[in-house]
């Protein structure tokens, strides 16, 4: 009976969890990790880096690589300087494998990792800016594309001389084999943690479970699968394609 109870708790704080997904706006605050687990659809869509663009700021951009949502996401945030010399970058890994720390079990989303921030020069942000450009990024986005979490895709955001665009690549697909953001990004990379290589999923990995709490390996993990579909402006949290 404690079991059950457990396993019906634990489907209810995911199904809370996906709700809260696609509800909440994030507000930008790259240090608050709390508060973007919870607007994680927000964060993806690069909502706020939209708003930012209303206040004639500096060019910003960011990367989302959903390497399968429960194994492992890394993200890139990259800032522009005010005198548009160079810009930040804030690397994070976030993994389950990377740390164990209690925000990984609650509620089951590896919303922990190792994080790393550097410098770059106007040379390196226009290398970036580059590669971008050459893998698609500024035409326009596969509207009504739908994102699946346990897949591999790449979103990418900006706000750039005032205007908001938004991309993504999903695998597999020729885009996704067009991407030259990637390596670029790489050289950046201060956390020290491998890119995960992309495959190819597996028909049991394909298939869609509808329950929020299911044993995904022995380890009996959690698992949580949810849907954004692109939209023109962004993304919007969509059912089971």
């Amino acid at each position: 009976m404690a079991r059950s109870k457990y396993r019906w708790a634990r489907g209810l704080l995911l199904l809370c969890g996906v709700l809260i997904l696609s509800a909440c706006g994030y507000s930008g605050q790259p240090d608050n990790a709390f508060e973007r687990r919870f607007t994680w659809l927000s964060f993806l869509a690069g909502e706020d880096l939209k708003e930012s663009c209303r206040n004639h700021a500096p060019p910003r951009y960011r990367f989302v690589f959903n390497a399968i949502y429960s194994e492992q996401v890394r993200t890139y945030d990259i800032n522009g300087l005010p005198d548009g010399g160079g810009g930040m970058i804030d690397a994070e890994v976030l993994s389950a494998k990377v740390s164990d720390s209690f925000l990984v079990h609650f509620p089951f989303w590896p919303w922990s990792g190792k994080r790393a921030v550097a410098q770059l020069n106007a040379v390196e942000m226009t290398m970036l800016r580059d590669s971008l450009e050459a893998s698609g990024f500024f035409a326009s986005p596969p509207v009504g594309k739908i994102l699946d979490s346990h897949s591999f895709y790449w979103a990418v955001s900006a706000c750039e001389g005032n205007r908001f665009h938004f991309n993504a690549w999903s695998h597999p697909s020729p885009e996704f084999a067009n991407i030259r953001f990637i390596e670029v990004l790489q050289r950046f990379d201060g956390t020290g943690v491998a890119l995960p290589e992309v495959r190819e999923l597996t028909p049991e990995e394909r298939e869609f479970r509808p329950r929020p709490a299911v044993a995904q390996n022995d380890n009996r993990e959690g698992y949580l699968r949810f849907f954004a579909e692109i939209r023109p402006d962004g993304l919007r949290a969509a059912a089971q394609p």
